[in-house]
């Protein structure tokens, strides 16, 4: 059995240990900018290439969902059978269509994409613009509303047992300034059988496509390609950049890659053979040159 440091043993040690967390804290804290990973990869829409840069991202709620129920042989009836109530809940959340939620970054990019289609721009509803950005549409589509997709689920352990329990686990995303609704949304569905726990909880961002940095990472993308054209964008999952926001420091998604038009890079992402083709990756490497030579 490991025995606890003497050293916790110490009367003053949980104030020193404050103090130091304090200092580390300030000493890191900053408002620089910084660049993460995944975004700036290229989409074309009305023939135009169109380089995304991560501006914001949105808030994550995983959860867990338990159904109870009453246990018994899976050859009676069972009114009350954990399953079935968790089946039902998991139903209502995964077919439930969430309204349209547009932040100012969604509304930015939405913008870009009209002006370079020459398709209308309608606030109201950005959803038709989806058709004009192909493979993209997977992820940016989930970026104009809140989002809860189960991803696993866990129930019973023999064929002929009613299990007296069983749990799912929901992805929920969540855009800025509407995790209330999210979460007050899947208590609504899971009906008076289900109870909600949270598993993780992280925050939404989003930041201004403005500044400094932002003109150097663009004008290095235009070095490398003259017609391109770099728009903010929000992204669906998440990334180091909301650790870092506790500190004060501004993320960008910054890495840029040049895809072929029917490479669909959205399938990619925890996909089977999982890649991007190497000179993606030169383009990539030349623009990064040029943003650090210039920033």
């Amino acid at each position: 059995m490991a025995l606890a440091s003497p050293l916790l043993a110490l009367r003053s040690m949980d104030g020193d240990r404050e103090r130091v967390e304090a200092a580390l804290l300030a000493a890191v804290r900053t408002r620089d900018a910084y660049l993460t990973e995944l975004a700036s990869h290229l989409i074309v829409a009305g023939g135009k290439r169109l380089y995304l840069i991560e501006t914001a991202e949105k808030g994550i709620h995983w959860m867990r969902l338990t159904a109870d129920g009453r246990a018994g042989h899976g050859s009676m009836m069972n009114e009350e059978n954990a399953v079935t109530r968790l089946a039902e809940a998991v139903a209502r959340i995964g077919q439930f269509e969430w309204p349209q939620r547009y932040s100012t970054t969604v509304k930015a990019f939405f913008k870009r994409i009209a002006d370079a289609t020459g398709k209308p721009y309608n606030e109201e509803d950005l959803r038709p613009l989806l058709n004009e950005i192909g493979f993209a549409a997977t992820m940016i589509g989930a970026t104009l509303q809140n989002t809860a997709n189960p991803t696993m689920l866990e129930a019973g352990y023999k064929a002929n047992v009613i299990p007296g329990s069983a749990s799912a686990t929901i992805d929920g995303r969540f855009i800025p300034g509407f995790e209330d609704e999210l979460n007050e949304t899947i208590k609504s569905l899971i009906g008076e059988h289900v109870t909600v726990e949270t598993i993780t909880r992280d925050k939404a961002l989003e930041v201004p496509f403005e500044g400094d940095l932002v003109d150097a990472m663009c004008n290095a993308l235009i070095k490398e390609d003259a017609v391109a054209i770099p728009v903010p964008y929000v992204m669906s999952g998440g990334t180091d950049n909301k650790a870092l926001a506790d500190l004060g420091i501004i993320g960008y998604g910054f890495s840029p890659l040049k895809l072929d038009a029917d490479f669909n890079f959205m399938a990619m992402f925890h996909g089977v053979d999982e890649r991007v083709p190497i000179e993606g990756l030169t383009f990539g490497a030349r623009v990064l040159k040029k943003f650090l030579e210039n920033a």
